[in-house]
């Protein structure tokens, strides 16, 4: 109690110091892929690394500043990536450039990588990364053994280079949104996407002051990290109810969600042997895909349309006997892990999840198609990265008196609009937008123009109402 009460009267003691830093700008050709460079500027601020008072280690931020087009701007807008580990001024090169286009009507939008992530002092990467035997069948708790041992290992390398592991937690990433918005010139609005949301609701407990309004899409509230399972076979069900439908997907698999039960049943009994051909004439492997393989894959590919999609013809093909699909997908996500990305696992073990929570997530783990897969990796970096949790605190229900928008998408398994309405409960004012046939990622920005009307409407002040829009982005392959 003594040390969070000694760093709560040393933050309020940083607070009158970080009013005083200054954006460094200068002016940024922002590149953009298929399309010519937009004009705009790149800012630095310099923020501390832990909020324990003056001097000691620093961390420089970065970001975008896109100016704002219409004529009666309003306050910044603060783009909040999701992950953890998200880069902000690599969502505006692509299909997201659209959403902050069109935000531009309303404000300047700040396109901000977040402490540890894209250019704001990225750790090192390890020397050693992390690699699962290939022909191992994965179960939960050999695959979660490896990573830990894998990632206390990165730990030790990091620290003996000097990273500072404990400084990657959502409180600290929080104030530094707050100390941007002071050297923007006060108060900011801000628009954030999954982990982005489990941000700003840090940034609200603790900085409501500066925060105008707040755009939540994909809500993972503050006690949403440990995801429940069943959420996603209620997903699933949604999405065999149109696999059933369309007339290309029904004649692939007529009952998806009996397809993958009947793949998980018989993976389960004897776990299935692919070759992967070596690259540039290397020698060929075999891959053990495992029960876990496909309910980790799974739980990630119905998150979004365009990998859901997909998945009736890789079931079909699993059905008969070519798991080569499944395979390549098993594969990009344990590359996706290989490199133990410091700050995106050092992030989420810092966030503490109740106990009331955990109970919850592992009762429902018995009852799920997808066992704890949706929650892979589920290892433990908190000890294996030795960084401590965040106070309680952090994953109460929060209060608040910013206005709140909320988009959530009804066939977005990761992020599924029960937690939007979990979490509005404790706004005074707010609206939930839920779009009918969306996932997570893009889906919940661009798979409507309608999104972005009313996400500019709200940022102007109009008080909007609940509401359902169906969207048709479902494009089975």
């Amino acid at each position: 109690m003594k040390r969070i009460l000694s760093l709560a009267a040393a933050a309020l003691a940083w607070a009158g110091a970080a009013a005083a830093q200054e954006i460094e700008w200068r002016a940024h050709a922002y590149e953009l892929r298929g399309r010519a460079a937009e004009a705009a500027e790149m800012g630095t601020l310099v923020v501390p690394a832990h909020r324990t008072g003056p001097g000691g280690a620093t961390i420089t931020l970065r970001f975008v500043r896109l100016r704002a087009t219409g004529p009666n701007p309003g306050a910044p807008i603060i783009y909040l990536a999701g992950g953890p580990g998200g880069s902000g001024i690599e969502a505006g090169r692509g299909d997201r450039y659209a959403l902050f286009e069109s935000l531009r009507r309303e404000g300047d939008v700040i396109l901000l990588d977040q402490r540890g992530a894209g250019l704001s002092d990225p750790p090192p990467a390890c020397s050693t990364p992390w690699s699962f035997p290939a022909e191992e069948p994965a179960t939960e708790a050999r695959f979660n053994a490896t990573l830990e041992a894998a990632a206390a290992r990165c730990a030790g390398e990091w620290r003996t280079r000097g990273v500072d592991l404990t400084a990657y937690n959502t409180a600290e990433s929080a104030a530094d949104v707050a100390d941007l918005a002071r050297a923007l010139g006060g108060r900011v609005r801000l628009v954030g996407i999954s982990y982005g949301t489990f941000l700003a609701f840090a940034v609200l407990r603790d900085h409501a002051a500066l925060i105008e309004r707040v755009v939540l899409a994909g809500t993972e509230g503050p006690d949403h990290t440990l995801k429940l399972p069943t959420q996603a076979d209620d997903v699933l069900a949604r999405f065999a109810a149109r696999v059933a439908a369309d007339p290309i997907a029904s004649r692939l698999t007529p009952d998806f969600r009996a397809s993958v039960q009947r793949v998980l049943t018989n993976v389960q009994r004897a776990p299935a042997r692919v070759e992967i051909p070596g690259r540039e004439g290397a020698v060929a492997t075999t891959l053990v895909i495992s029960a876990y393989d496909v309910q980790a894959v799974t739980a990630f590919m119905l998150a979004t349309s365009a990998n859901a999609a997909r998945l009736p013809a890789l079931y079909a093909a699993m059905e008969q006997g070519d798991f080569s699909g499944m395979a390549q997908m098993s594969l990009w996500l344990r590359r996706f892990l290989a490199p133990v990305p410091a700050m995106a696992l050092a992030m989420d073990a810092a966030s503490p999840v109740s106990p009331a929570r955990r109970r919850q997530a592992a009762r429902l783990t018995a009852r799920s198609l997808f066992g704890n897969g949706v929650n892979a990796p589920s290892a433990d970096f908190t000890a294996a990265l030795g960084v401590p949790q965040m106070p309680a605190r952090y994953h109460a229900p929060l209060r608040t008196s910013v206005p709140g928008y909320f988009i959530s998408g009804d066939l977005d398994s990761r992020t599924p609009p029960e937690n939007a309405e979990a979490v509005r409960r404790g706004f005074r004012e707010s609206a939930h937008l839920v779009l009918e046939g969306a996932g997570h990622d893009n889906d919940l920005f661009l798979s409507s123009p309608l999104i972005l009307e009313r996400i500019n409407a709200f940022l102007r002040g109009e008080k909007l109402r609940d509401e359902r829009i169906a969207v048709d982005i479902l494009r089975f392959e």
